[in-house]
């Protein structure tokens, strides 16, 4: 079986989908020695030196397809998706065309013409129904072609069942054609480190080993509510405990989407933090294998969004035994299910409330550090179904 993949994201780890390509295919390529996948990127990683050093079984080659179009950045992209990579998947002959994200040829021929079945990953629907994702008219043409394309495909595997009902509610997608193949975990978060190995770590960052902290991790844009979490701890939390907010990660884009980030730097550069007991810290991009150690030492974790697929940060939180707060969507509770408190992610005041009692009553604090999760999640479980996609299609 030849499987040609969409693998663009392989050049961005740091994002869901990027995380999404490299373990699944990992898990794929290992348990399918036969098989070869054919991960297909516009070129070298040399920005993303994590991806550089991921290295995948040798039946997954890495192919790198250059973007041959003038135009701008998008256009590139756009041609790339929709051109160049058909043609090269139909030129090798694969047996399966898969895009990790909706991606798929917009005027695909029938299958009966081709032979060659397409699957099309769908984490979410958020560029569809969320209007901040939707400003410039390109982007909305681009996001719609991208939808109406997902009724060409022949499966549809989305990563949470709450993401599934948004995806037919959404794309008029039968639920006959979508399949829920939720997302694994990487085997570090699984590892406990040691207590001065996990010292070392968070000083790398510039977070104080012997002061308790909050942590945020992922994406800035703004469905990801980080405003709400800085403004809560510097408003109400910082001014009366020694409590730090480590938010780790960087802006990987220049995009009105991403102002939150800026807000954080503003934020922290304002000079008005001396008088404060609690401190703000920014960690910026942090290597993969150190997040278990940010998990593992935290107060507790924070993850407020507004909107998810399936939201990978807060599963790593709970295999690694962190405190959690999140934002009561639908999505959370199929996660983490009681392993976490809820809160409403518009109300501010219930999120001091609840940071405050973490801080002040020490038995409710231990009643929530000491909730057990055992997660039904794992990338090998995630590939054989896959897998069984594959053979269901060909």
């Amino acid at each position: 079986m030849k499987i040609g993949v969409n693998a663009r994201f392989l050049n961005h780890p740091y994002t869901g989908i990027g995380q999404y390509t490299r373990y699944l295919f990992d898990a794929l390529a290992s348990q399918n020695p036969d098989a070869q996948f054919l991960m297909v990127v516009p070129e070298h990683a040399k920005a993303a030196p994590a991806a550089a050093e991921f290295k995948l079984p040798q039946n997954a080659h890495i192919i790198i397809l250059p973007e041959k179009f003038p135009g701008s950045s998008g256009m590139r992209k756009t041609y790339w998706e929709q051109f160049q990579l058909p043609q090269f998947f139909r030129k090798h002959n694969v047996d399966i065309m898969h895009f990790p994200y909706p991606s798929n040829p917009w005027h695909s021929p029938a299958r009966s013409e081709t032979g060659t079945p397409t699957i099309v990953t769908v984490h979410d629907v958020i560029p569809w129904v969320m209007p901040e994702y939707r400003r410039r008219v390109a982007t909305r043409l681009y996001q719609d072609r991208c939808k109406n394309a997902l009724k060409s495909a022949d499966r549809i595997l989305t990563v949470s069942e709450a993401s599934k009902f948004d995806v037919i509610s959404t794309c008029q997608i039968p639920e006959s054609k979508i399949t829920v193949i939720y997302n694994g975990v990487a085997p570090q978060f699984l590892k406990k480190i040691p207590t001065d190995h996990r010292t070392k770590i968070i000083q790398k960052y510039g977070i104080n080993p012997n002061r308790p902290f909050f942590l945020y991790t992922g994406g800035y844009d703004e469905r990801k509510n980080v405003r709400q979490i800085i403004d809560v701890f510097i408003e109400k939390i910082a001014p009366n405990y020694e409590i730090d907010l480590v938010l780790a990660g960087g802006k990987s884009l220049q995009a009105k989407l991403y102002e939150s980030f800026d807000y954080l730097t503003k934020k922290s550069g304002s000079g008005n933090f001396s008088s404060l007991k609690g401190k703000l810290i920014t960690t910026g991009f942090v290597d993969e294998e150190d997040f278990p150690a940010l998990y593992q030492s935290c107060y507790a974790f924070l993850s407020l969004s507004k909107k998810e697929g399936f939201n990978l940060p807060l599963l790593e939180a709970a295999v690694s035994g962190s405190t959690i707060i999140c934002s009561n969507i639908p999505v959370h509770h199929e996660v983490v299910d009681k392993a976490a408190i809820f809160c409403d992610q518009d109300n501010e005041t219930a999120l001091a409330e609840i940071l405050t009692k973490l801080i002040t009553d020490q038995n409710f604090y231990s009643s929530q550090k000491n909730l057990h999760f055992s997660s039904p999640f794992s990338w090998d479980k995630s590939a054989r179904e896959v897998m069984n996609i594959y053979n269901q299609l060909i």
